[in-house]
């Protein structure tokens, strides 16, 4: 660890101030400021995510988004519904599987019920699979108040009622009127 008076500590600054100004070109004071900000990021390194967009391998393809939506978890100290319901609705379904539906994640009863609606309110295929995989029970969830309310949805399908019932029919007894 360098003092900030130690020689290599200067020599540091010095490069990187000049490396500001020609990358943003930028006078020495805006370089000065800019360098005093980067510094204080550096203060907290836990919440720094590098993403290397021209040094990528085909094989280890890490998209944007999938890189923002993980240091948001990581920064914001979500809770595992909070960080359920943003994967929802960025639509990753592969963030939800590696990075919240993890091993020994327990889930109190109910808990995957508003990410089960919301998914079906916005024709996530592969959220209802991953949440049915996950212990959701259609039984248990399609109450008539949900069926009522996934009908009249003005999100999602048109048809969303006509998916759920597809799926449900079975166990309706013939001649049930709702």
């Amino acid at each position: 660890v360098c003092s900030p008076f130690s020689e290599a500590y200067l020599c540091m600054k010095d490069y990187l101030i000049t490396t500001i100004q020609r990358t943003f070109e930028v006078g020495i004071d805006q370089a000065e400021c800019l360098y005093k900000e980067l510094l204080q990021c550096t203060y907290k390194k836990n919440l720094i995510t590098v993403f290397r967009i021209n040094d990528r391998q085909e094989s280890k393809t890490q998209e944007l988004d999938q890189t923002i939506l993980t240091a948001l978890f990581k920064s914001q100290h979500l809770s595992p519904s909070e960080q359920l319901s943003l994967a929802l609705t960025w639509n990753r379904v592969d963030i939800a599987r590696s990075e919240i539906f993890v091993y020994g994640q327990e889930w109190p009863a109910g808990a995957l019920d508003e990410a089960m609606m919301q998914a079906l309110e916005h024709d996530r295929i592969d959220f209802v699979k991953l949440l049915l995989e996950n212990g959701v029970s259609m039984r248990k969830f399609l109450t008539i108040p949900r069926l009522e309310e996934l009908y009249n949805t003005k999100q999602g399908p048109s048809n969303t009622l006509g998916y759920i019932l597809r799926d449900v029919r079975p166990h309706i007894p013939r001649g049930y009127v709702y």
